[in-house]
């Protein structure tokens, strides 16, 4: 359609076709054939145009929308109106992904009152987003308890841990409710990690319901219990679950490494069975029985180690190799 041309030429150059051009043209879609003078509901066509237009420009994608969404009401055969409410769609997505990326650093970066302010952008952006408003409630409980991540301390890093899978659309509650308790268990004198705690009870009443841990028991002692029950029933991918969880919380605990080694072994997962056990064992060097598995994997032909190349070879025998001596000339 010519208009539907002019229309989109104007916008990919700046603008360079006068707006009430284009309007007019749009609205006269609606006129019937022969009329030379617009109707009065192709006048108020016009003016909702040039609104819709001038929004869009001004990048302002949901209002354009509203505008374009009105004229369709006046008349829905206008079929600039759609075309262009699917481009200012597709905009408002574009913007709102970076505004978004924005946002999860802030989490991410603990500054969580800073983060709360853009997801009240994000909204006014996006006010149809039915996610928003969600995060936007469990963040201000968030920055009731701690408006930033008070310190870079242990137990402050794994509640923070705790906090993004809380504050975030891929929520995963369980984790975060085990490192609210695992930063309590680090930090017993600091109160707000009961609060966050008790926040999270209140927000899924389940977690605590489905909650097996005894009392006087650590979290992740609890945790590698489970996954070792979780092996001997061959229920491989649920141990492997919880003790990846386990070293999201303490990276360097060797028997839990040493259990996820156990459980690809089972699964077939040599590759991952090796980097488990050898960080295992870089932890623990004289561990006997994880020398005993590494060598018994060793011993199976798909789960040999991988050979170096010969260039990392060469390269690894020249820094071995003595330098030069003072003098020496070349033949």
């Amino acid at each position: 359609m010519k208009t539907k041309t002019i229309l989109f030429t104007a916008i990919a150059i700046g603008c360079g076709v006068c707006a009430a051009c284009v309007t007019a043209a749009a609205a006269q879609q609606a006129a019937p054939a022969g009329e030379t003078q617009p109707a009065p509901d192709s006048q108020q066509v016009t003016q909702a145009y040039d609104q819709a237009f001038e929004s869009y420009l001004a990048g302002d994608y949901q209002k354009a929308i509203d505008h374009w969404t009105r004229i369709l009401r006046l008349d829905p055969a206008q079929v600039t109106a759609k075309s262009m409410i699917e481009e200012a769609r597709q905009k408002l997505a574009g913007s709102a992904s970076g505004q978004k990326s924005k946002f999860y650093a802030l989490v991410a970066r603990g500054r969580y009152s800073d983060a709360l302010l853009k997801i009240e952008e994000m909204t006014a952006m996006d006010p149809s987003n039915p996610v928003l408003p969600k995060l936007s409630g469990r963040l201000k409980k968030v920055c009731a308890i701690a408006e930033r991540k008070p310190s870079n301390s242990k137990p402050w890093n794994i509640a923070a841990q705790g906090i993004f899978n809380f504050v975030n659309e891929e929520e995963n509650l369980p984790f975060a409710y085990d490192a609210f308790r695992y930063a309590a268990e680090l930090g017993p004198t600091d109160p707000r990690f009961g609060k966050l705690t008790a926040m999270l009870e209140e927000e899924s009443p389940q977690l605590k319901l489905n909650d097996t841990k005894p009392a006087e028991t650590g979290l992740l002692d609890h945790k590698k219990e489970v996954a070792l029950h979780y092996i001997y029933d061959s229920k491989f991918y649920l141990a492997v679950r919880e003790l990846e969880d386990t070293l999201k919380l303490e990276p360097e605990d060797a028997t839990a490494l040493q259990r996820l080694g156990s459980t690809y072994l089972q699964l077939k997962d040599y590759t991952r069975a090796r980097e488990a056990w050898e960080k295992a064992l870089s932890l623990n060097p004289d561990d006997e029985q994880l020398k005993a598995y590494m060598a018994a994997l060793n011993e199976i032909p798909q789960a040999a180690a991988p050979k170096r190349s010969l260039k990392k070879r060469n390269k690894r025998a020249a820094k071995r190799a003595p330098p030069p001596r003072t003098g020496d000339q070349k033949e």
